[in-house]
């Protein structure tokens, strides 16, 4: 049994103390829970940390209680300073999307967890949900033939998402997923990438942040990304996004959880997953744990997840300048930047 402390339980730290934490009691438990917000931290209590063990001073928790690993669901802006205290106490690190608020701080905090020996990875959960993971499974498995792009496209009404208002918060809110998505389902980091967005308004009024990006891969493979918050009309929500693979010898369609490989002449084939998987946010959690017991580490660990980094901040990077970015150039700009 694993204890760790959780910090952050408000926004989405209530939904890992409501949903995640009692789905993973088998195998670990919170011993302390930290929110800089008082009243977020009785979120805490659905996790089974009690009034006594939950602060709003991260190193008071840290210093009251032993742990072997910390879980962190706080704004990225905080996560260096965060990685630093955990890594002084000597724990190992889980921490929500992305890594931190720029690719400079992602590289420091990859060298500060390598230099400390310690583990780390980062919960990309879309990439890991059912559907997502049957369209990788049935493209790398070679019976549909050769991979020749791919489509992805979450598109959601207008009003639903206003704090999504700028570049970067479209980017680092929700389309980081879909990146990391076609990055999987692709086999292959990405080479070129070349972004656009904007804002709707009607008058004075805010709608939605809509988007189109185009990744290349450097195994050759391409990437449509549609993303939009700002349509009359929502045709996907979370977890429900489109996801088309077109392979050689039939197209791949993940749609509202509804996964059909379609070639001519043929009927279509419905893709169904084993019995018994953990998906999403648990299975990242539960390969982490195993990770800690000496298993492989997970696909979303911090080294794998640098290059979902890279490509994340070159897409806000080529939004901000209108232009391409080479994402490998632009990483190793980052490394070479950083002692």
């Amino acid at each position: 049994m694993k204890r760790f402390i959780q910090v952050g339980t408000g926004g989405f730290g209530g939904y890992w103390c409501r949903k995640l934490i009692p789905s993973i009691a088998d195998l670990a438990r919170p011993v302390a829970a930290v929110d800089v917000d008082p009243a977020a931290l009785v979120n805490a209590e659905a996790a089974g940390v009690p009034e006594a063990h939950r602060y709003t001073d991260i190193r008071k928790a840290l210093a009251a209680h032993d742990a072997d690993f910390i879980v962190l669901v706080t704004p990225p802006r905080f996560r260096e300073e965060y990685v630093d205290l955990a890594l002084a106490a000597g724990l190992d690190i889980l921490c929500e999307k992305p890594l931190s608020d720029s690719l400079d701080s992602c590289v420091r905090i990859l060298r500060k967890v390598r230099a400390a020996g310690r583990h780390m990875a980062v919960t990309m959960s879309h990439r890991m949900e059912w559907e997502k993971q049957l369209v990788e499974s049935a493209v790398k498995s070679g019976k549909y033939g050769e991979l020749n792009y791919i489509c992805s496209r979450l598109n959601i009404a207008g009003g639903n998402y206003p704090k999504i208002n700028t570049p970067e918060a479209y980017v680092t809110d929700c389309l980081i997923h879909n990146l990391d998505t076609v990055r999987a389902v692709a086999g292959s980091n990405a080479k070129r990438v070349y972004a656009d967005c904007w804002s709707r308004t009607r008058g004075d009024d805010f709608i939605g942040m809509s988007g189109f990006t185009v990744v290349e891969l450097e195994n050759g493979v391409r990437a449509q990304l549609e993303e939009s918050f700002a349509n009359a009309k929502g045709l996907d929500g979370w977890s429900d996004e489109y996801l088309r693979a077109e392979c050689m010898d039939a197209t791949i369609i993940a749609d509202h959880r509804n996964v059909v490989a379609l070639s001519e002449g043929q009927e279509p084939v419905e893709l169904k997953p084993e019995a018994g998987q953990y998906w999403g946010h648990e299975r990242i959690v539960r390969d982490f744990l195993r990770w800690l017991d000496g298993g492989e580490p997970p696909v979303t660990n911090i080294e794998e997840n640098m290059q979902c980094e890279a490509l994340t901040f070159a897409t806000i990077e080529s939004m901000r300048t209108g232009k391409p970015v080479d994402v490998q150039q632009y990483l190793s700009a980052a490394l070479d930047r950083q002692p």
